[in-house]
């Protein structure tokens, strides 16, 4: 009877632990690399989207320039009463009517400007540079969205790799707790070096406390630079304890210089003001239009009676309009000069933001090599300590001093480790070459 019952019951253990298992797998948090938060940013960020109406409003504003070379189309429909109609001479018969005492005119109408001076088609240029140095400033906007989210990826991965070192320091004070309990039981220590090392416990929770907080810290400014919400939904890759960080180029001031997308806006708002302020001269010159039109009148809606065309080729110059085309193009003359004394301090700046990354690339590599010969020795300076405690060869302030320097030593590594990786993204900000390619494995982790 109880093999017959066995049976079902694998059956129903079988089902369950599968059903658990699909369960676990079904529920399972994706994982966050710094692609996907990038790839999110692109999609989610709202800096991003307002980035791409302003290029539309630069577009809109080329479309607005260019139609005036255009031919202008329209209709209209007209109502008129006249008290008095006008009336021509006629020999010997009197006076005939030039036209209707109440009239209704539908027309189709046609305004070409043939000739301008040169005022649209330099307008139009103008538009069309500014349109190229809104999407340069543009594809800036999107270089400091790609800064913020890496930035704010590496600072995410600083606090969890600082809250692993926390977890780890407390586990070792648990540890070196237990051996002093032991030996205050055996009658070897004194009472106070246990409430001494129990408070060494309470103060390293303290620090795992913060440094979660740390941690929750950091996914709240990522979730801020990407623009959707990430804590709760996706879980962090592993962590590599030893990522290699990419090397300085020696060119990278030149490099700066030529790609760095403000230069190239800047170049391009000079040369759009100065097409301006050309258009602006050009303005007051001579200007040929076509002027056409199709109508019918009556007295009567809708007008049949009278049907006819008329053409006007009209050629205007005005010779003086006040100062004002003088105006517009001193100012856009103006405009350009500033535009380039601003890529004069424009490359200064690149220059310095270069350097300094280059200072804080060079000096987090050289913290990285010291600490972690600092971490080793720490590590056995702590396992000496603590051996020679447990002999009673040496003292607890020893052990507490040791892991101090061994938390100390193992947080330093850290710092360092992803403030080369964030100098080094800070130099790629600073050349103008970020977001450009893609990133390497050592920095995705």
């Amino acid at each position: 009877m109880n093999r017959r019952l066995s049976i079902p019951m694998l059956f129903a253990l079988a089902f369950g632990a599968i059903f658990l298992g699909c369960s676990a797998w079904a529920f399972e948090k994706p994982l966050l690399t710094l692609e996907k938060a990038l790839e999110m940013a692109e999609q989610k960020n709202p800096v991003i989207s307002a980035s791409g109406e302003r290029i539309a409003q630069a577009r809109a504003r080329l479309d607005q320039a260019s139609a005036a070379s255009l031919p202008q189309l329209g209709v209209s429909l007209l109502y008129q009463e006249a008290q008095n109609e006008l009336r021509y001479p006629v020999i010997p018969a009197g006076y005939a009517k030039a036209g209707f005492e109440s009239t209704w005119k539908a027309a189709l109408t046609l305004n070409w400007l043939l000739y301008s001076g040169g005022a649209v088609r330099l307008n139009t240029e103008s538009k069309r540079v500014a349109l190229s140095g809104v999407e340069a400033r543009e594809l800036r906007t999107r270089q400091t969205i790609v800064w913020g989210v890496t930035g704010a990826w590496y600072d995410l991965r600083r606090a969890e790799g600082k809250l692993s070192v926390a977890e780890d320091v407390l586990e070792l004070t648990k540890e070196h707790l237990q051996h002093v309990e032991a030996l205050f039981r055996n009658g070897v220590t004194a009472k106070n070096e246990v409430l001494r090392v129990q408070v060494s416990v309470s103060e390293a929770e303290l620090n795992r406390i913060r440094a979660e907080n740390a941690v929750a810290v950091g996914w709240k400014a990522l979730e801020r630079a990407v623009g959707v919400p990430l804590f709760g939904n996706f879980t962090l890759p592993p962590r590599e304890e030893n990522p290699q960080v990419a090397l300085v180029p020696p060119d990278a001031v030149s490099v700066g210089l030529a790609r760095r997308p403000e230069m190239e806006a800047l170049g391009l708002a000079a040369r759009s003001a100065s097409l301006a302020s050309k258009a602006a001269e050009a303005q007051g010159g001579p200007q040929i239009a076509l002027v056409g039109e199709v109508y019918a009148a009556d007295e009567r809606f809708f007008p049949q009676k009278q049907n006819d065309w008329k053409a006007t080729l009209l050629a205007s110059w005005s010779f003086f309009d006040g100062g004002a085309s003088s105006a517009r193009a001193r100012e856009a003359g103006a405009a350009a000069e500033e535009f380039l004394f601003q890529m004069e301090d424009m490359k200064r700046q690149i220059e310095l933001e270069i350097s300094v990354a280059r200072l804080n690339c060079e000096s987090s590599q050289q913290r990285i090599v010291a600490g972690r010969a600092m971490v080793e020795s720490a590590e056995e300076d702590y396992r000496m300590a603590l051996r020679r405690y447990t002999a009673q060869v040496g003292t607890n302030i020893d052990v507490l001093d040791a892991r101090v320097a061994l938390s100390n030593a193992r947080n330093q590594l850290v710092e360092s480790v992803y403030d080369a990786l964030k100098a080094r993204t800070e130099m790629e900000f600073a050349m103008g070459t970020i977001g450009s390619g893609k990133a390497t494995e050592e920095q995705r982790k």
